[in-house]
């Protein structure tokens, strides 16, 4: 189940009303319903940053779906591991921490780790860990920032959920693969396995090209995509933006059946739209990390701690 809708702004209300009318219609509720009575949603913060900061997922798009669910009688938290910071400062940021609080709706800091299986073969990623906190919520909704990542080329649904990987530990798997991209995208999709996310629904209204994970442009996708499985997601978003999936990293590492079914998905759903043609993807660097960018890692968590950024 792959869908594309077209939004053209961030509007809270009209977000609202087409959230409601998706849920409803395509099933979502009832699928959501028959896990049980919880759902935590999993935005991409990256780290505290303004609300219109393209590198994040808006605080319109996520709290619209926060407050839908709600509505249909859901208890609902929202959970993420920045890179740098909390999850409950990004919301101050964004400026909904106390609608949070005032709506019960959960803030879920991402701090306790359990063993999951990884990947096959590879010493360096046999076993993995992911956030135990996952395990008090009947659902994950995966809420990713559709954009262009300089050590993936691209990041989407599956990237995102590395965020539910705690800490400095997202940090020190980068340079366990050894420079190699295609041995951490393979790292990655074990990763999206193991939090297994009932739902993907991306943020494209604005994306964020030329540079990203974080310093993006801001471009006007005006696209919103919903699955149920992060490859096929993943490569709609690459063939929309004039991508081709087989060269990167990600999809280099799914055998071919996996990327025949993730792309047999993406061409149903884009049939007949054109690719744009000016959205611009970052070329690769290093996955693993040097000397210098530790100590800058280092250096801009201790801001982010204490409140110096």
């Amino acid at each position: 189940m792959l869908k594309r809708f077209v939004v053209e702004r961030y509007d809270r209300s009209a977000l609202y009303t087409s959230f409601t009318h998706w849920f409803k219609t395509y099933g979502w509720l009832e699928l959501l319903r028959a896990r049980g009575t919880s759902v935590l949603l999993k935005p991409n913060f990256v780290m505290p940053s303004a609300p219109h900061d393209p590198s994040t997922t808006h605080p319109d798009f996520y709290m619209s779906i926060a407050h839908v669910l709600k509505d249909a009688g859901f208890d609902v938290g929202i959970g993420e591991s920045p890179a740098f910071g909390s999850c409950e400062a990004a919301l101050r940021r964004h400026g909904v921490l106390e609608e949070c609080k005032h709506h019960g709706i959960d803030v879920v800091e991402f701090r306790g780790s359990r063993t999951v299986v990884g990947v096959e073969h590879d010493e360096a990623y046999t076993t993995l860990t992911i956030a135990r906190e996952l395990s008090a919520w009947s659902s994950l909704i995966n809420l990713p920032k559709l954009k262009t990542h300089k050590q993936l080329v691209f990041t989407g649904a599956t990237k995102n959920l590395y965020g539910c990987v705690t800490g400095k530990r997202k940090f020190f798997r980068h340079n366990l693969c050894k420079n190699d991209p295609v041995r951490f995208a393979r790292m990655i999709i074990a990763n999206a396995r193991a939090a297994n996310a009932v739902l993907h629904i991306a943020d494209g209204i604005e994306a964020a090209h030329v540079t990203g994970p974080r310093g993006g442009v801001p471009y006007a996708l005006r696209t919103v995509l919903v699955g149920d499985e992060p490859l096929a997601l993943d490569w709609a978003f690459c063939l929309a933006t004039g991508l081709q999936p087989g060269t990167t990293p990600l999809f280099q590492a799914l055998e071919s059946q996996a990327r025949e079914q993730a792309a047999a998905a993406a061409r149903a759903v884009l049939h007949g739209i054109e690719p744009e043609t000016d959205f611009v993807h970052a070329k690769l660097i290093h996955v693993s990390f040097g000397p210098i960018a530790v100590l800058r890692s280092f250096a801009r968590s201790v801001r982010q701690r204490y409140g110096c950024a």
